[in-house]
């Protein structure tokens, strides 16, 4: 059995295991943290040597989560953008503080890189920056995407676990034109995965650059340098494998890709890789082009969820589970609905991949600080600093909440 822990008006959920036997894994909720607006992402960290989370708004602000810390002094603003991005005043706008990554040293370097949207001269971009020790006097920008719409933003970084890179996950910014093929357009930006190395610099055309390409991105002449596969739409969320004990699966990224009329998916990223959009779309191929099945380096998806089933609304992709306490989870994704709230995982059985229901418990099973209600909206997940521990953020229609997992 999973305990999540939940807060409503932005809720985070902790994945904790119950102790006893029980005849199927199943979840129950308590409260974790209230108060957050549209919470994005949150990530563990470490600092000044003690085991702490950051938490991002859609509105621009990053908080410092302590869980050690007096109630009221747990949660303190770190860094605030708010008044840099463009984001209205409204449930259904894509765009704003997008994602974020600390990095791996960020107890000696102090540095977090975000995903956000941003107007300059009357246009529109994605914007990747670097902010150190929570101070915005010192961002830096890495890079500017230009978006050709309002939607389909992506906004995933992370760091990863085998190499160190950062990858960047752009949406295709959401063309006005169906037959707009950025995504496939391999001297654009847009709808890829990006791989750049950020703790170097070099000069270039005279301008000097916050990044370097690492020496193994693809190297395809047509390509910009920094892309590492292409052919996405809209990626939310992504997580990297933490290995089984040997080590082995460390380091695989698994993305929910979100999907136009046909079908969500969920994607293992790879180097060189061309995941189809919007030439195709979960296993089918669209009316876009007729090269669809003649697509270089294809990758189809490890899983593809028609929008014909009537269960699934919108995916969101989330961790894998390696943890020792549930058993039944052990390599298995977490994945959840956008609305509805409803989870569900995915494993790898004889090379096919499938997928069970993530139940809730029955209320008199969990204890009397976990009978929370699942939120009517899933934002996000999340790890936590134990192993295997997952985090979830959501939000109720009206009044946004957080919630954190924990196994």
């Amino acid at each position: 059995m999973l305990y999540f822990h939940f807060v409503f008006a932005i809720v985070l959920w902790e994945f904790c295991a119950l102790k006893a036997e029980c005849r199927e894994t199943c979840i129950c909720l308590s409260q974790e943290i209230d108060g957050l607006r549209n919470p994005i992402h949150i990530e563990p960290a470490k600092n000044e040597g003690e085991n702490v989370y950051f938490i991002g708004e859609q509105i621009g602000i990053i908080y410092l989560y302590n869980p050690k810390q007096s109630l009221g002094n747990k949660l303190t603003a770190y860094i605030n953008v708010s008044d840099r991005i463009v984001l209205e005043k409204n449930a259904h706008d894509e765009r704003g503080l997008l994602g974020f990554a600390v990095h791996p040293m960020f107890e000696r370097n102090r540095k977090i890189y975000l995903y956000s949207v941003r107007t300059l001269n009357e246009r529109q971009f994605a914007v990747i920056s670097e902010i150190t020790s929570g101070d915005v006097g010192t961002e830096r920008q890495l890079l500017f995407i230009e978006q050709p719409g309002d939607i389909r933003n992506g906004g995933q970084l992370l760091f990863g676990n085998t190499d160190g890179y950062l990858y960047i996950f752009v949406g295709d910014g959401g063309p006005i034109h169906t037959k707009d093929i950025q995504a496939q357009n391999t001297s654009s930006l847009l709808g890829k995965v990006l791989r750049v190395n950020v703790d170097a610099t070099e000069v270039i055309d005279n301008k000097l650059q916050f990044y370097v390409i690492p020496h193994d991105n693809p190297k395809h002449a047509e390509w910009r340098p920094e892309v590492f596969s292409v052919g996405f739409r809209n990626s939310w969320r992504c997580s990297q494998d933490a290995g089984k004990p040997s080590g082995e699966g460390k380091g695989r990224i698994f993305c929910g890709e979100l999907g136009g009329d046909i079908a969500d998916e969920v994607n293992i990223i790879e180097k060189g890789g061309n995941y189809g959009w919007p030439v195709k779309e979960g296993n089918t191929c669209t009316n876009v082009s007729a090269k669809c099945d003649t697509l270089d380096n294809e990758r189809t998806p490890v899983l593809s969820i028609p929008h014909s089933d009537k269960g699934m609304q919108a995916l969101v992709g989330g961790p894998l589970y390696r943890g020792r306490d549930v058993t039944s989870l052990d390599g298995k994704l977490i994945l959840g609905d956008v609305f509805g709230g409803s989870l569900f995982t995915v494993g790898e059985v004889n090379g096919q991949w499938k997928t069970e229901p993530l139940p809730f418990c029955d209320k008199g099973t969990c204890s009397c600080t976990a009978r929370e209600h699942m939120s009517s909206v899933l934002l996000s997940f999340g790890q936590t600093h134990e192993v295997g521990a997952l985090s979830v953020l959501a939000s109720t229609i009206g009044t946004e909440s957080v919630v954190t997992y924990t196994t």
